[in-house]
């Protein structure tokens, strides 16, 4: 009985690490996006990705310089409402919370979703939370620099 008893739990601790590995080989973590980019003030990039069944997606995004600037995941429906919103900073527009992050220096979303078609919106205009700083109008005028964001990301699936 106690070596039964051994056996089912030898078997309990290392049973889900094999699963764990096949999992990975029968379904493997595919790159949908990965880049290092310059976002201009007053623009975005737009990443559209599409899913065919369920899946973990994760998404890492580091602000390397400039201003903060919104990760914001939608649908191509919403996207048109956003992309409303950051040609004139007014508006609103709906998003999936736990695949967004506003006014972020760096994320690290791991979330399991639906099969659909995405947008995931690297945002660096007045539209959301974080806004390019101003620089106001001053007499004489100046030139407005542009407040670039500078960020490195990666949208994987599995």
């Amino acid at each position: 009985m106690r070596e039964l008893l051994v056996a089912v739990l030898v078997l309990s601790f290392t049973l889900p690490g094999c699963l764990e590995r096949v999992n990975d080989s029968v379904n493997p973590e595919q790159k949908l996006f990965e880049d290092t980019v310059f976002v201009d003030e007053d623009e975005h990039i737009k990443l559209t990705w599409t899913i065919e069944s369920p899946a973990n997606i994760k998404i890492n995004l580091e602000k390397l310089d400039g201003p903060n600037i919104d990760l914001y995941t939608m649908s191509e429906l919403n996207y048109e409402d956003y992309k409303s919103c950051a040609e004139d900073g007014e508006g609103s527009f709906n998003f999936y919370s736990d695949l967004s992050d506003p006014n972020t220096d760096g994320t690290n979303i791991e979330v399991t979703v639906d099969s659909g078609t995405y947008v995931t919106v690297i945002d660096n205009t007045d539209c959301g939370d974080a806004k390019p700083p101003d620089q106001g109008s001053t007499i004489p005028p100046q030139s407005d620099t542009n407040d670039r964001s500078r960020v490195q990301y990666t949208i994987t699936a599995q």
